[in-house]
């Protein structure tokens, strides 16, 4: 193995990507029946202080770095010797082809986000909801549940060590 380094980024990407892919489930199952209960409003407020307070900074790290992270590992591991690299190939490039499909939803999804930073008629409200949860839990976190499956999939692939010097 001329770059043991390939293991260490998939590992890295795989872990990136559960974390994105854990808090979109949790959005989905847990917090979406909590904030249809609670109402548009009260889910305004909360992403006012959440998704566009700390949240700004976490998501996009989190997405756009796990796409990048799962750009080095396909690099790192077509540049390493590894005999089962054809085997992980394909779970790579789908984990990488959902990740952009992720970043291109969110493209739909972050306006509908930011149009809550300032004050916004009920109506305006009812709609982001609606639609936030739309392209921004089920589309994204769809796609994003699917990187993380495919990375998986490829750590599930065993390294073959070369032993030789």
């Amino acid at each position: 193995m001329r770059y043991p380094h390939a293991r260490v980024l998939l590992a890295t990407a795989t872990v990136v990507s559960g974390i994105l892919a854990g808090s979109a489930v949790d959005r989905v199952i847990v917090g979406g029946p909590a904030w249809h209960d609670l109402g548009a409003e009260a889910w305004a407020q909360y992403s006012r202080h959440a998704d566009l307070g700390t949240g700004l900074l976490a998501y996009p790290v989190e997405a756009i770095g796990g796409a990048l992270l799962i750009v080095a590992a396909i690099v790192a591991g077509r540049r390493d010797s590894d005999a089962y690299w054809h085997l992980r190939a394909a779970p790579l490039y789908c984990a990488l082809a959902s990740s952009i499909a992720g970043l291109l939803v969110t493209v739909k999804a972050a306006p509908i986000m930011l149009g809550l930073a300032g004050s916004q008629p009920a109506v305006a409200v009812e709609t982001a909801f609606g639609e936030f949860f739309l392209w921004g839990l089920y589309v994204r976190g769809s796609v994003d549940v699917l990187a993380f499956a495919a990375l998986v999939w490829a750590l599930s692939v065993p390294y073959h060590v070369d032993k030789r010097p």
